[in-house]
């Protein structure tokens, strides 16, 4: 791809989340004349590759509206997602977002683990004319709009309901956290962090409600009538859960599917996840390698934040730093997403559409 995009309305910064997706798209890039690359050759040579514009996006609003972008792949190896290679992962992003204000974009979405470098601090990300966004407040959005159509469809009293959020300290978590606290019974509150936990705990129990926390969500589990787990922290297994309760599986990669399965007739679908109504299309078209949803033009809330934004031609740093996402922030955003026709995505979970 060249590096130059005249009204270029928005860029992509992204990473695949296993090997099956990256060998069918890097297989999918090469000529008809060039010989398949083996799943080993392509693991040997994958984090090798610096961060480039793979294809061009045109995304149709309900209005009428048309819009371009593009998605940039940092080409972080999906196994190498903790701590440990937080350096020269965060390397690989800072060279993607470089490559993204070199293109001239006018907002970029930082989705999955990019979103870190945004969640620390603006930083250099305030100069210039391109603005980013972590895109984590439209996510919010599309989890907590989500549950509240399931809970509709199950028959579940949210204002009664135990509320399970894994994860509560990120900020996709504690934006979840700040929408519910007064719509539901009881908050149940599992992250890593002890310090950060009991922190927000004691903030919300100032707010004389109904809370308890721990670093082990299965102490928890079994009160929770309904389950978000928005962590990074994969292999997660759930026990004794409670009969038909409803799980948003909004982690990426997912985080609990395997270890819940439809357990005592529980409802899992994956969450964080818009549909647009007006459709898109990608240029060169990666779509029979690179997508795997059960439904037409599903995205991640993450991405379609950037897209709304520029939609909108509101080309601002939205959602930046931890903990910053308001309620106000949440209804306004899921708003403009639905003036454009983009609204959560059918029920889905890996065994298809719920």
């Amino acid at each position: 791809m060249d590096s130059a995009a005249a009204g270029l309305d928005f860029a992509v910064i992204g990473h695949q989340d296993s090997w099956q997706n990256i060998s069918g798209f890097i297989n999918n890039m090469r000529s008809a004349e060039q010989e398949k690359l083996s799943a080993g050759k392509i693991e040997s040579i994958y984090s090798f590759i610096p961060p480039r514009d793979i294809f061009r996006i045109k995304v149709r609003s309900a209005t009428g509206a048309e819009i371009n972008g593009v998605y940039i792949e940092t080409f972080i190896d999906p196994n190498k997602l903790d701590a440990s290679f937080a350096r020269s992962n965060i390397s690989k992003v800072m060279n993607a977002v470089a490559w993204a204000k070199k293109m001239g974009a006018g907002i970029v979405a930082l989705g999955g683990f990019t979103s870190i470098v945004l969640e620390g601090n603006l930083g250099s990300f305030a100069e210039g004319s391109t603005k980013f966004t972590t895109g984590n407040t439209l996510t919010a959005a599309y989890i907590v709009k989500a549950l509240e159509k399931a809970a509709l469809k199950m028959g579940l009293a949210l204002e009664t309901a135990n509320v399970l959020i894994i994860g509560a300290t990120g900020d996709i978590g504690t934006a979840c956290v700040q929408y519910l606290k007064n719509r539901i019974g009881q908050l149940l509150l599992c992250a890593r962090n002890l310090s950060r936990l009991e922190k927000l705990a004691n903030k919300l129990l100032e707010e004389k409600l109904a809370v308890r926390y721990t670093v082990l969500p299965n102490e928890l589990v079994p009160e929770a009538d309904i389950i978000i787990c928005v962590a990074s922290t994969t292999g997660m297994q759930l026990a004794n859960l409670k009969k038909n309760v409803l799980i948003c599986d909004a982690g990426y990669p997912k985080n609990i599917e395997n270890s819940t399965g439809d357990s005592n007739g529980s409802f899992l679908f994956h969450g964080g996840m818009g549909q647009v109504s007006g459709g898109y299309h990608f240029n060169p078209d990666y779509t029979k390698s690179m997508y795997h949803y059960e439904a037409p033009f599903v995205v991640h809330g993450c991405v379609l934040e950037a897209i709304v934004l520029a939609f909108e031609k509101r080309f601002e740093n939205y959602s930046a730093g931890k903990g910053n996402i308001a309620i106000d922030m949440i209804d306004e955003m899921y708003a403009m997403s639905m003036k454009h026709g983009i609204d959560t995505a059918p029920f889905y979970n890996a065994k298809g559409l719920l």
